[in-house]
């Protein structure tokens, strides 16, 4: 039973430094600054749109990625579409940072 608790009160730790290390990134994130707004189809998205290298599977390129708020993206998955600057793009990828930052990988449609 040792051994359980302990792994919990390790899993609540990384949970609160984590928190920590997350800061108010708020600024970034709005349009009428910086960042740009992806339509899900139900809500929009504050986050910055650019053309990043991305190795995945041994292929190099670019690849148009959008990054965001972690809990702003956390419901969306491989395949959903978003629609930013009048183009519509599928979500091939998501690689969260796991400091409340996710960079979701696009593929033009």
């Amino acid at each position: 039973m040792g051994n359980t608790a302990n792994s919990e009160a390790e899993s609540k730790g990384k949970e609160e430094e984590e928190k920590k290390m997350t800061e108010d990134l708020s600024e970034f994130f709005d349009t009428d600054e910086l960042a740009d707004k992806a339509d899900t189809g139900s809500t929009s998205i504050a986050g910055i749109f650019a053309q990043e290298y991305v190795d995945a599977l041994g292929v190099e390129s670019f690849h148009p990625v959008f990054l965001a708020q972690t809990a702003d993206v956390k419901d969306l998955a491989h395949g959903h579409s978003l629609e930013i600057n009048r183009k519509t793009y599928k979500i091939a990828g998501k690689q969260a940072d796991g400091f409340g930052l996710t960079n979701l990988i696009l593929e033009e449609q």
